[in-house]
C-alpha cells in the first residue's frame, strides 16, 4: 500500500499532493523537540532539575505537584467557596459554637 504525502501550499492556502520523490526541506520550522528546553534549570533552592526525572524525583521528594494535578481539588473548593458566599455554609453546631465563645469571653472579664 502506497502512502500519500502532502505538503502545505502557501500561495494557494491548501494541501497540495507531492510525488514519492519528495525530499521536505529542512528548515529551521521543522526542528525536533525535546527536553534541552530543560537543561540547566535549577529550582529556586538551587537545585539541578535540568531533566524530567530529576524534576520528578525532587517534586516529590518535598511532596509538591504541578497545578494541572489539582484541577479536581480546585472544583470541590470552588463549590465550597460558592456556598460560602452564598450564604449556605451556616449550620447550627457553628452557631452554638459561638455562642459558646461569647459566653466565655463575658465570664473573663
Amino acid at each position: 500500500m502506497a502512502r500519500t504525502i502532502y505538503r502545505w501550499d502557501e500561495k494557494n492556502q491548501k494541501l497540495v499532493e507531492v510525488g514519492g520523490d519528495y525530499v521536505p526541506n529542512n528548515d529551521s520550522r521543522n526542528n525536533i523537540v525535546s527536553d534541552l528546553y530543560m537543561d540547566g534549570v535549577r529550582a529556586t533552592d538551587g537545585t539541578d532539575i535540568g531533566s524530567r526525572r530529576k524534576r520528578k524525583e525532587y517534586m516529590k521528594l518535598r511532596g509538591l505537584v504541578d497545578a494541572d494535578d489539582c484541577k479536581g481539588i480546585w472544583e470541590k473548593a470552588r463549590k465550597e467557596r460558592d456556598d460560602f458566599y452564598s450564604g449556605n455554609w451556616d449550620t447550627e453546631a457553628r452557631r452554638r459554637d459561638i455562642v459558646e465563645s461569647m459566653r466565655e469571653l463575658k465570664h473573663r472579664r
